[in-house]
């Protein structure tokens, strides 16, 4: 992907492909940072931080804007918190309920690194032969389209995203480029 691409939502035959991949490979913390992603609407950066005692709490500050934003973690999250736990216990880790939900495989004290990540986004890509661009902001760009899809309403989805103008958010989940094709591809005399 060069350098100043945007990235696009995932198709959801790749979300899928995706989660068989990581399930084969029996990569839980990968599984569980993109069904965070892809559940939340979260950025990555504050995926990274969350930890087993956040759970139970239903605001956090965002990272990146300071905005503290409501949140609720539904039954995916719920489901892949008890995998992680189940995982850590396995690998004979101390803290395996407590401390960072999505641990270093290096040092369980800490989280996955966003390197670490962008590096298994990369592999999946690959390996799944995924043709468009795609980073950890695609999951995120994923959740707000398909948000916007199932309510149609752009205001809850810029207020979910903390976006302040609707032209940011339209173009954020791709409305602009796809209703245009649809508009030359459908009106036919």
């Amino acid at each position: 992907m060069k350098k100043g691409q945007a990235v696009k939502p995932l198709k959801k035959n790749d979300i899928e492909n995706i989660f068989k991949l990581l399930e084969k490979n029996e990569n839980i913390v990968m599984l569980g940072v993109i069904k965070f992603a892809l559940n939340t609407g979260l950025r990555i950066s504050d995926i990274l931080l969350l930890k087993f005692e956040n759970m139970e709490s239903t605001f956090l500050t965002e990272k990146k804007t300071k905005k503290t934003k409501g949140i609720i973690y539904n039954s995916s999250c719920k489901d892949i918190t008890k995998r992680l736990t189940e995982y850590y216990k396995k690998k004979y880790y101390n803290n395996f309920n407590s401390g960072y939900l999505f641990k270093s495989s290096i040092d369980p004290n800490k989280p996955i690194s966003y390197q670490g990540v962008n590096y298994h986004i990369k592999t999946l890509r690959t390996k799944l032969k995924i043709n468009y661009p795609m980073n950890t902001h695609s999951f995120r760009k994923t959740w707000a389209r398909t948000v916007y899809y199932k309510y149609n309403d752009l205001v809850l989805v810029m207020k979910l995203l903390n976006h302040s103008n609707p032209k940011v958010t339209l173009r954020y989940i791709g409305i602009e480029e796809e209703e245009i094709k649809k508009v030359y591809s459908e009106i036919i005399f």
